[in-house]
């Protein structure tokens, strides 16, 4: 069926709109004002849109990296392989996350960076392009390969050791990365200056202590002591991934640390050393391009591609746990009348009130989504009968057909809503949802602001 009624001009305008509020929300909270690489490209991996710190590391504008490519900014060795990561992630929708490799320039010395890059999915779930983030790496490779560099200019005398000792230690007090030393028993012997802030206390008080000693919390400890003791074990390096709870208003701090055998002059392990970098701003930036991958700009609510993943999820799961699942299809009516009097902006207002109100009447576990336009979707799995199936429709139908009000403005509403239930776990989730969607329609049909449950 058509996603509104009459024209296709006025379709065009809505999506047209939509899509500028898409790029409003793009230079507002993730391009113009991000430190951060971070880019967007088409299937033939040109750039399409690109962050402004993107933009800086290769000394253009954003608007001059637009259809560019990685052939036309680095070596093509470099270039040829984030063609074909890309390319393979068009072609099979995995992603590449954190994947650290040397990037080769032109004319420039070579930099390393981690790299994650997504597909990038339109509102149909049709894979348009990808997109990424990545982060320099270079300064924590280069002190890694000095630190290898200090490690054997300890073996060769006890003066040189003494001198780089006294180097080391003016790097690690002013380091913004906490540096800390263990012994085989995993106690303190040593932690820069910015270890003692992050760990809230100095070196004397940490000393000959472990980490489990001084409090730090037990999911973290899970991870951190395993790999500490790993290291001991096999000489090798590891890395680790862990968040702390802050104090006060600060809630977690993700934290990656790279691990490494501290070894005495003739080679044997006698301890760890720890590197470790607060990356929460990374990793909320992440969050927020994989959230953009799945949600609806405008709502919040889930889009078509995590709709029909949560659907497949609750069918599957009728094989271990037998019960019924109802998908309820929710169109406003006469939408396009509301556009064409009060505006798209007001439009996109009650859209957004629309989502609120299925919000408060889905129960937790339920899944609310837009699927575009003015048609949202709302999974409800284990629904007991045909009789609380139309009490919850009625209740969708009864709450939006309570007007809109901003201000002095008052705009009537109504919903036709369908509904489809299935327990059968061989059903498909894209019948499931043509079957609601035939519902509304009946719905609309028989005179809009109603509800239908197919097959009754």
């Amino acid at each position: 069926m058509e996603m509104f009624e009459g024209s296709k001009d006025s379709v065009d305008r809505l999506m047209a709109a939509t899509a500028s509020a898409f790029d409003d929300l793009y230079s507002a909270n993730l391009l113009d004002s991000a430190d951060e690489v971070i880019y967007f490209k088409d299937l033939e991996s040109r750039f399409v849109r690109v962050s402004e710190g993107c933009a800086r590391l290769h000394r253009l504008t954003p608007d001059q990296m637009v259809g560019l490519t990685d052939f036309d900014l680095f070596d093509i060795s470099h270039a040829r392989a984030a063609f074909e990561d890309e390319q393979r992630i068009i072609r099979t929708g995995d992603a590449v996350v954190n994947k650290e490799e040397r990037e080769r320039w032109n004319g420039r010395p070579d930099t390393w960076v981690a790299s994650s890059k997504f597909p990038f999915r339109d509102h149909d779930g049709m894979i348009t392009g990808t997109f990424g983030i990545s982060r320099d790496v270079t300064r924590r490779v280069l002190a890694e390969q000095e630190s290898a560099r200090m490690a054997l200019a300890t073996q060769a005398t006890n003066r040189r050791l003494t001198e780089v000792e006294g180097q080391l230690r003016s790097v690690l007090d002013g380091a913004t990365d906490t540096i800390a030393r263990y012994d085989l028993a995993l106690r303190y012997r040593y932690i820069n200056p910015a270890g003692e802030r992050l760990r809230g206390l100095r070196l004397d008080e940490l000393r000959r202590r472990t980490d489990r000693e001084i409090g730090m919390q037990e999911h973290a400890l899970a991870l951190w002591e395993p790999a500490l003791r790993r290291v001991i074990a096999t000489g090798r390096p590891e890395q680790v991934e862990f968040w702390l709870t802050g104090e006060g208003d600060e809630g977690q701090r993700w934290h990656h640390t790279t691990l490494a055998a501290d070894r005495a002059p003739g080679g044997a392990v006698v301890g760890v050393l720890a590197s470790t970098r607060d990356i929460t701003d990374l990793k909320l930036a992440e969050r927020a391009l994989a959230h953009q991958a799945t949600h609806d700009h405008l709502t919040g609510l889930a889009n078509r591609h995590l709709l029909m993943a949560k659907i497949e999820q609750a069918i599957d799961r009728l094989n271990n746990a037998p019960r019924q699942h109802v998908l309820f299809f929710v169109d406003v009516d006469n939408f396009k009348a509301i556009n064409d009097t009060y505006g798209h902006e007001r439009g996109d207002k009650v859209l957004i009130q629309v989502a609120e109100r299925l919000t408060s009447l889905a129960r937790r576990g339920d899944t609310v989504a837009r699927l575009g336009g003015d048609e949202f979707v709302v999974l409800c799995e284990g629904v007991s009968s045909q009789a609380h199936i139309r009490d919850i429709g009625d209740r969708f139908v009864a709450a939006l057909a309570e007007p809109y009000r901003e201000g002095a403005t008052m705009i009537e509403l109504s919903a036709s809503v369908g509904a489809a239930a299935t327990d059968d776990p061989l059903s498909s989730p894209s019948d499931l949802l043509r079957h609601a969607d035939a519902a509304m329609y009946l719905a609309k049909t028989n005179g809009r602001n109603q509800f239908h449950l197919r097959d009754d």
